[in-house]
């Protein structure tokens, strides 16, 4: 399964201000978009789109845990990744607190 899109999502409290861009050919995407959900949750979401032919799962995971890096220590956060393959299992969710996974949901 190839990744066709992923969001993460973090407390918008622990985004540092100022922050870079995430390196996007390292993540394996060619389109980014950040979106503060200003509304009692107080989120941001960094939306990857856009995802290069020869990128991979691994490839992104590897990339997305050192943009984390970026966060303030113990951010919690999580992950949805959409894959391209259109079954009833390409839609997953996951759950990261102090950057080790707590759950994962498979929609």
């Amino acid at each position: 399964m190839n990744l066709a899109q992923a969001v993460l999502t973090v407390p918008s409290h622990m985004v540092p201000g100022g922050m870079p861009h995430p390196n996007l050919k390292q993540l394996g995407f060619k389109a980014f978009e950040r979106c503060s959900i200003v509304d009692k949750t107080k989120l941001t979401q960094f939306k990857f789109s856009v995802p290069a032919l020869n990128a991979t799962e691994d490839q992104f995971d590897e990339a997305i845990e050192q943009f984390i890096w970026l966060f303030a220590k113990g951010t919690p956060y999580v992950i949805d990744k959409e894959f391209n393959d259109n079954t009833p299992d390409s839609h997953h969710r996951y759950y990261y607190t102090n950057n080790k996974r707590v759950c994962e949901v498979i929609s």
